[in-house]
């Protein structure tokens, strides 16, 4: 029938409704269907306001996922869940709908508002983790093995930019770079690469031998006069990428001046020479096991069973004890398939043990003992040992 409603016309019906004018904006916004109305061709999305606040200062806010994934959406540093909610509350969308705050205070004024769909469903975001596993199996498509085998016929998998795996993984820029970080991939003409664990292991041990040779102290190798040696054998970036991942950066000063220097971690160095001995021999009796490590670090270097977090499993109960690797890296990505992985492969842990295993899975402001609560019961030994097993049957 057109826009014809009047502004006497608009207070009659708050009259009847038994609205109090006085509690009422003095300007009317009188609404109605639009005639090219179409509720498919819009979707609602909530943000909270830090979001509005990302994308008021002009930050992009990406949707990611393959078809076969539940779409997340991401900004520069998080991750969130993309979901889709039924209200049983009319939304409707008015492109020139005004705020209260907005509206010129006239008296009697009154507006006319299309409505451009109407809709009883919208998407929420809920912070969550990454979806990174993905990116270790696309990385190893094509694992560094040394310059001489990148002509390889044979060696020919994919490789990927910064760019390919944002638009295939999960995650926000930040926590993509950060989980490479923590896969130890190094950047290498413009792709990103797993190494290969024996040849990583072959450069440490280049910059160890290099390091006594010419004196050095392992807490303060000159980084530059070891990359710019002349008859380095590895590549310059794959010896820079070695003491990023096996040490740390730090300026010292010197009588030339201020000289960049790297501090080989006594904890990552003796992890790596844990995790060389218990690959692939499956069970290691662990009285020998801890000897044979003590003597494969370097001098000076001290081995703790707590530098094996996250890498290697003791089982007590054996006799003699045992030790096997067991790397958090290889288990599921999803809660609960990690923690049924986890119990079929020991029936009981104790919170010390399984702490190292799920304590990624944890969501903010989650803590280990909420996600036991869920996934775990707890139980008592009788020599008071505290222990969690499965609440559910195992599959």
């Amino acid at each position: 029938a057109g826009k014809t409603r009047t502004l006497q016309e608009s207070l009659a019906i708050a009259d009847q409704a038994k609205l109090d004018l006085a509690d009422l904006n003095s300007t009317v916004q009188s609404l109605y269907l639009s005639e090219d109305m179409a509720d498919h061709e819009v979707r609602l999305l909530e943000l909270d306001s830090s979001l509005i606040g990302q994308l008021e200062a002009g930050n992009s806010v990406k949707v990611r996922g393959d078809k076969s994934d539940m779409a997340v959406v991401c900004t520069e540093d998080s991750t969130f869940e993309l979901k889709s909610t039924v209200t049983t509350n009319s939304l409707l969308l008015l492109p020139d709908c005004k705020a209260p705050e907005q509206l010129v205070s006239e008296e009697g004024s009154l507006l006319h508002n299309d409505i451009y769909c109407i809709s009883h469903v919208y998407l929420e975001l809920k912070q969550c983790r990454p979806k990174l596993k993905k990116l270790q199996t696309l990385l190893k498509e094509n694992i560094f093995l040394g310059p001489e085998y990148e002509n390889d016929e044979n060696h020919t998998g994919k490789k990927y930019t910064t760019a390919d795996l944002l638009s295939l993984i999960q995650a926000s820029e930040k926590e993509l770079l950060e989980e490479l970080r923590k896969l130890q991939a190094v950047h290498i003409d413009g792709y990103w690469r797993l190494v290969e664990f024996d040849y990583m292991g072959n450069v440490l041990q280049y910059i160890m031998d290099t390091v006594d040779c010419q004196s050095w102290s392992y807490d303060q190798i000159p980084t530059e006069k070891l990359l710019s040696m002349e008859d380095n054998v590895y590549p310059r970036v794959l010896l820079e990428h070695c003491l990023d991942c096996y040490g740390e950066r730090k300026m010292m000063d010197f009588d030339g001046g201020v000289e960049q220097v790297h501090t080989l971690s006594e904890d990552k160095v003796c992890r790596y020479f844990a995790e060389y001995l218990l690959r692939g021999v499956g069970k290691f009796n662990l009285a020998e096991f801890l000897q044979t490590w003590k003597e494969s670090v370097p001098v000076g270097m001290t081995t703790t069973l707590e530098q094996l977090e996250g890498v290697a499993l003791i089982d007590k109960k054996s006799h003699p004890e045992v030790i096997s690797h067991f790397p958090v890296t290889d288990l599921p990505e999803d809660a609960a398939d990690r923690f049924n992985r986890l119990f079929r492969t020991r029936e009981k842990w104790t919170l010390e043990d399984i702490t190292p295993y799920i304590r990624g899975l944890c969501e903010k402001k989650q803590t280990v003992g909420s996600l036991l609560t869920k996934f775990a019961r707890a139980s008592t030994l009788p020599d008071g040992t505290k222990v969690y097993n499965s609440r559910v049957p195992i599959k």
